[in-house]
């Protein structure tokens, strides 16, 4: 009985879910989507109603509790869709620049109950270069990046260009609903051209007054493609820049330029053609051969080239690991000789000394018996007479 009771009341009263969480500030571009939410503590769309304000002009009706889509002429039903699942989120697929607007949920039998807002603007951006992927040393290029927007709901705000050489030549022509920014500039041999386009947009400006005027929204950068500027080839670098070689020795030459320049050397006396980024002068070369080494590229259509021509002045000296295992290997020689002679200095003293202590103590050799000389013994074949 009390259940029923409770339950009536609740009717009488109106009491309906709370809206948890509304549609925030939302900044996109043109053909991509957006979801926009509305989420209830019930997380159905029982008591939800959506809406839309263009500017000043009176809210319109896209979705009503119980109803379901409306305006279908203005929001047709293959881009504008009402889901219940966790929630009554709204979906806007393949956005147009109308399509920006203040949108509300809020519960739809309660008037007095809070109504979450929401603002979405749509922007046509884009960034150009006229900038090719040959661009050369000293063309003259122009980057624009430019943002458009629903003049009946919000007026262009700031963008900004940022990347190498963008300076105080940057210029902002503002119209009704687009701003564009435009850079010129002429292409330098260390230049890697790349630019970033940043578009921020302070939207509480010429919002209705229900929105948050603090807010701001930001999109990511429309950034350029990178161009690397082509050059000629410059002067090579061969032999860290020495004109005289040797025989057996090894050349490497470093020609700068872009697109990367081919090289050979060549010799003079015989026509070989060798590998300029590192080639061995040789042995069979004599004193006074040369070796024109040439780089070439093309830029624009034209060929670019530099030469330089190698001497062979002398022949390789030893290389350094040579000399140091010359210089060892006397050395040891050297300790192995004084070495051997010390000891056998040593040896020939040791001899010596023992000769001078026999001749010093004669007893101590072989002992011989005192008395005059026995006779010989006669051999026992001869007679005795």
């Amino acid at each position: 009985m009390l259940f029923l009771i409770l339950l009536i009341s609740g009717l009488l009263l109106g009491v309906y879910s709370d809206i948890t969480t509304g549609p925030s500030n939302t900044i996109a571009r043109v053909g991509t989507t957006v979801m926009l939410p509305c989420v209830t503590d019930s997380k159905t769309c029982s008591d939800v109603d959506w809406t839309k304000q263009e500017g000043i002009q009176s809210s319109v009706a896209i979705f009503r509790s119980g109803s379901g889509m409306l305006n279908r002429d203005k929001y047709p039903s293959e881009r504008y869709n009402v889901s219940s699942v966790d929630g009554c989120n709204l979906t806007i697929r393949d956005l147009k620049l109308n399509d920006s607007g203040l949108f509300s949920c809020s519960e739809a039998k309660d008037s007095n109950a809070m109504t979450r807002y929401g603002t979405l603007v749509v922007v046509e951006y884009d960034c150009k270069t006229n900038a090719g992927d040959d661009i050369a040393e000293g063309d003259v290029y122009n980057n624009t990046c430019s943002a458009k927007f629903n003049p009946s709901f919000i007026k262009p705000s700031k963008i900004e260009m940022s990347g190498s050489g963008v300076d105080s030549s940057v210029q902002s022509t503002d119209a009704d609903d687009t701003v564009v920014l435009s850079f010129a500039g002429k292409a330098a041999r260390s230049d890697v051209q790349k630019f970033d386009c940043t578009l921020t947009l302070l939207a509480g400006q010429s919002l209705p007054d229900t929105h948050d005027k603090n807010s701001h929204s930001l999109l990511p950068p429309c950034t350029l493609p990178s161009r690397k500027v082509m050059f000629p080839v410059s002067e090579m670098n061969c032999n860290s820049g020495k004109k005289e070689v040797q025989i057996s020795e090894t050349v490497q030459c470093s020609p700068d330029g872009y697109p990367t320049p081919t090289c050979e050397c060549k010799s003079d006396k015989t026509g070989e053609t060798l590998n300029c980024s590192k080639f061995t002068v040789p042995a069979t070369a004599s004193i006074g051969d040369t070796y024109t080494c040439t780089a070439s590229n093309t830029v624009s259509g034209k060929q670019s080239t530099s030469t330089v021509l190698l001497t062979v002045t002398a022949e390789s000296p030893a290389p350094v690991g040579m000399i140091v295992g010359i210089v060892v290997g006397v050395f040891v020689v050297i300790i192995v000789g004084v070495v051997g002679y010390f000891l056998f200095k040593k040896y020939k003293l040791g001899k010596g000394d023992k000769k001078s202590e026999a001749a010093a103590h004669p007893l101590n050799s072989t002992s011989v018996e005192s008395g005059p000389p026995k006779p010989p013994r006669a051999n026992s074949n001869q007679r005795i007479n």
